[in-house]
């Protein structure tokens, strides 16, 4: 609560732009504050179109001794082609980029040997003593970073990547027009630079101008530098990390900061 007594989301809007299945604790989250959220989905999440190539890094899974799953994402898309081929694994040493991979993993049994003490980047999991395979299968998205396999392959690994599904902007978006929230009341959550660009994209040129005016909420110091270069002129709120508390303790804080 505030020095007023009121709660710092009373009459905040609060747009969240995660993926649908992403999104989900998140907005239950939200739903306890006096705030209005809207939905606004900038990434849509699918299958690879050719899975081909993924298929196959996956038969071959016995010969690495180390596998990381770089989202809960690759968790779920891997885990579906792994069900459909009846594999299973062994011995290998089984990473993630942070806690929510290492949860989904979970749903299915597997469990997680190294995740990082701290943060969600590839650096935070390069920087983990454990991660010392020398074959070393990648389960992503299309199109991920390749700071985390470059680094590895400088080490002496033999790295391979098996890309499980797509990231795309909507063919669709959501038919309110966020000109009628009002902007001194506002922030928007991103998650990422793929997200930036997608909800710049989605956007009419005054819905564009409106969000030169509300508060937004980035879950890293890229994002936030991404997101000004595109045209969000306000100076952004960099959270700790990305992950749903972290977002939501820069949110509060900025509402307490608005009030």
């Amino acid at each position: 609560m505030s020095m007023t007594g009121r709660e710092p989301l009373s009459d905040k809007t609060i747009v969240v732009t995660r993926p649908v299945a992403q999104a989900r604790n998140l907005l239950l989250a939200l739903k306890k504050f006096p705030a209005k959220i809207v939905y606004f989905p900038t990434i849509d999440i699918r299958p690879v179109e050719n899975p081909g190539v993924a298929t196959r890094l996956l038969q071959n899974l016995a010969t690495y001794d180390t596998v990381i799953f770089s989202s809960a994402n690759a968790v779920h898309h891997a885990m579906s082609l792994m069900q459909k081929l009846q594999l299973t694994f062994s011995t290998q040493c089984i990473a993630t980029l942070g806690p929510a991979t290492q949860a989904a993993l979970g749903q299915y049994g597997v469990q997680t040997d190294i995740v990082p003490k701290t943060g969600f980047r590839s650096e935070d999991l390069l920087a983990e003593e454990e991660l010392q395979g020398q074959s070393v299968l990648i389960v992503r998205g299309v199109g991920g970073r390749e700071h985390l396999a470059r680094e590895l392959d400088s080490r002496g690994a033999k790295v391979d990547i098996a890309e499980v599904y797509r990231r795309s902007c909507p063919a669709t978006r959501p038919t309110v027009n966020l000109c009628t929230c009002p902007a001194k009341e506002s922030a928007i959550l991103i998650y990422s630079v793929e997200s930036a660009h997608n909800l710049w994209t989605l956007c009419a040129v005054d819905e564009r101008r409106w969000m030169t005016k509300v508060a937004l909420i980035a879950g890293s110091q890229r994002i936030g530098e991404t997101a000004t270069a595109i045209g969000f002129t306000k100076s952004p709120i960099i959270a700790s990390n990305a992950s749903d508390a972290a977002m939501l303790e820069a949110l509060q804080t900025w509402a307490k900061g608005s009030s």
